[in-house]
């Protein structure tokens, strides 16, 4: 033992420079205990048995080492076996495709779509010997271009030796998922701005920005779809809308399922008269979708309120396109050729001068935004 009053004791027998008085403290002798025997006699007997119990080997060796803990070993103990690491987050579901018209381009120059308003419409009486009106039609010009977008990561060989639990395994899917993530990203800043529908594109003289930008309800969005199918082309003809696709952030997604939901409404007249209504009245050919997007691009204001009615864009004429470059609509993942070898054979997957390695991710695409014609929106403040 270390440093202990019979440590001491041992020593000061040894010396025989100690009375047996002042081995013990000095105590005083106190009133007779258990057995007559005071406090300092009590101690002398003890430490009388401990020595006779050293001098016969009647003593373990536990007794005179000192008990060893966790803080005696910060190296052995600095670190937990039990390690445990968390996946990366979840990249979100694309919805664009649900209201966007996905195109192929063939290279990188701009590209050019155009729409004509067509000579279709309604026939003219015409009197006897007489001359019909010759039709004519206009015409209007959308540009875009795809731009080449990367992203990628160096890994050291040190890192891929220390990588017991595999973080470094799932980084190739990260930037799969990044791809999926820019494309999402990408068309939502087309018809979404920092303040909710894109100014640009939405507006009272465009005829598509809600009256009043009235919060979503069952009642707005109805609005809203009557506004959208009753549309006129330049010679005010009925155009088709055959699908409507009613777009959200996450703070509106819980409301517009309730409207979609919905199963029965109760009207009362004015003579309160009870009428009961089955379905929602706006469920048929009407999908939802929610885009996560909306509230990283609306960082400004409104990105809570503001909804979206579009046309399908499988119809003639799209609202938004988003294009990819032929041969490479999918995402491509590449890897840095290494150029370092064994001697005596066998490649390293790693840079020969820094011992690293590289892979990146590639994306070609682009878009615009075609016929506010054909989508209807409101920044849901009433105002």
């Amino acid at each position: 033992m270390t440093e202990t009053l019979f440590s001491h004791a041992v020593e000061r027998f040894d010396a025989e420079s100690a009375s047996i008085h002042n081995l013990f403290g000095g105590q005083r002798r106190v009133a007779p205990g258990r057995g007559g025997d005071s406090l300092w006699e009590h101690k002398l007997l003890e430490a009388q048995r401990f020595m006779w119990d050293i001098r016969h080997n009647r003593r373990p060796i536990n007794h005179f080492a000192e008990a060893m803990g966790t803080s005696d070993f910060p190296l052995l103990f600095a670190d937990s076996l039990d390690r445990q690491l968390y996946g990366a987050y979840e990249a979100t579901q694309p919805t664009w495709m649900n209201y966007a018209r996905a195109a192929t381009v063939n290279d990188f120059r701009e590209v050019k779509r155009f729409a004509t308003s067509g000579i279709r419409g309604r026939l003219e009486k015409v009197g006897e010997l007489s001359e019909f009106k010759r039709r004519g039609q206009t015409e209007k010009q959308y540009e875009y271009r795809v731009d080449r977008y990367e992203a990628g990561f160096a890994q050291s060989w040190e890192s891929m030796v220390n990588d017991d639990l595999g973080a470094f395994l799932r980084l190739p899917q990260d930037l799969a998922d990044s791809a999926r993530d820019s494309e999402e990203a990408f068309v939502t800043e087309l018809y979404c701005d920092t303040n909710g529908p894109h100014a640009v594109h939405y507006s009272s003289g465009n005829g598509n920005l809600l009256s009043g930008n009235p919060p979503l309800s069952r009642d707005a969005l109805q609005a809203a779809i009557t506004q959208l199918m009753k549309r006129k082309d330049e010679r005010n003809n009925p155009i088709v809308v055959k699908g409507v696709r009613l777009v959200v952030g996450t703070g509106l997604a819980l409301v517009a399922q309730e409207i979609i939901n919905t199963t029965e409404y109760r009207v009362v007249d004015g003579n309160g008269n009870v009428r009961i209504i089955k379905g929602n009245g706006v469920a048929a050919n009407l999908g939802v979708d929610v885009n996560y997007w909306i509230d990283a691009v609306a960082t400004g204001a409104n990105a809570d309120t503001s909804w979206w009615v579009f046309a399908d864009p499988n119809g003639t004429r799209p609202a938004l396109e988003f294009g990819r470059l032929r041969g490479y609509e999918a995402p491509a993942l590449f890897e840095k050729i290494p150029d370092a070898r064994r001697l005596g054979g066998g490649e390293e997957p790693f840079s020969f001068d820094t011992a690293s390695a590289e892979k990146k991710i590639r994306h070609v695409m682009g878009g615009t935004f075609v016929d506010e014609k054909m989508t209807v929106a409101s920044n849901g403040t009433g105002a």
